[in-house]
């Protein structure tokens, strides 16, 4: 069986505008009623955190509950919903495609290979922004943890591959790749920011640079995370851009074909 290829989406695809458009609009509105010294980001983080904290993980990404939960706190009602938002932002010019995504993903649907949208983001929240950009026809499924009851890291995220061979691509090391490496799936990191003297290197390659492993440990220290760096956290692959992703798929095609035979 053909590999399929599922994606994360903000930061790998596109860009959504929580952080420059829907989060600071709830900032503009909650802060006020807050004690100076606080913020609504402040907030609405650390009851995401908690919700992480009590594996109440489903519903730690579902910003209205959370929104709703921070204004009770506060003795607020608030005048609008995060969906409103997002649909109110989700508009050219507040979000956009990487310039390789379309490409790319035109690339891919034209060698007839099943893609699969798989974000811990809220369908809700992803969806208008992948309508507005014009990327949702290409994806034959989208999972997200309302269908997946769970969220990546988990190896259970994954579940949706059934017996189907799966290569995820995605930005962050703490989520998709160490998901993906815990689920038994070829996992494909994306680093546009890699230094251009790794570029003519594949993407099988770059993981054997000798600095990679330093360039990995600063990235997670980026992501927040404290630990050593393990073997869950090194992916299969290393790309720049969404151009090299054809040849891993086939080079795993090949692979897969030689392990079932």
């Amino acid at each position: 069986m053909e590999p399929v290829i599922s994606f994360d989406l903000d930061h790998t695809l596109m860009i959504n505008p929580f952080r420059r458009w829907v989060f600071p609009e709830i900032e503009a509105w909650l802060s006020p009623q807050l004690p100076a010294s606080s913020t609504a980001m402040e907030y609405i983080l650390r009851e995401h955190r908690n919700r992480l904290a009590h594996q109440d993980k489903v519903a730690a990404y579902d910003w209205d509950g959370i929104l709703e939960t921070v204004c009770r706190q506060v003795q607020s009602t608030p005048p609008f919903t995060v969906k409103d938002l997002v649909h109110k932002h989700a508009v050219i010019g507040k979000v956009w495609l990487y310039p390789d995504t379309l490409p790319s993903l035109r690339c891919l649907k034209k060698e007839k290979i099943p893609l699969i949208a798989a974000t811990n983001g809220w369908e809700c929240y992803q969806r208008p922004v992948t309508d507005c950009l014009g990327i949702t026809s290409f994806f034959s499924e989208y999972h997200t943890p309302v269908n997946c009851r769970a969220v990546k890291p988990e190896a259970s995220f994954f579940d949706f591959r059934g017996h189907r061979s799966l290569i995820h691509v995605g930005d962050r090391l703490n989520q998709d790749i160490l998901g993906a490496n815990r689920a038994g799936v070829t996992s494909v990191w994306i680093y546009r920011e890699l230094d251009e003297r790794w570029h003519g290197m594949n993407a099988a390659e770059r993981k054997l640079h000798p600095d990679f492993h330093r360039v990995l440990t600063e990235r997670l220290h980026q992501e927040g995370h404290t630990g050593s760096l393990s073997s869950e956290y090194v992916p299969d692959y290393v790309i720049v851009s969404l151009k090299e992703l054809l040849p891993v798929w086939k080079r795993e095609r090949s692979r897969f074909s030689e392990s079932a035979g």
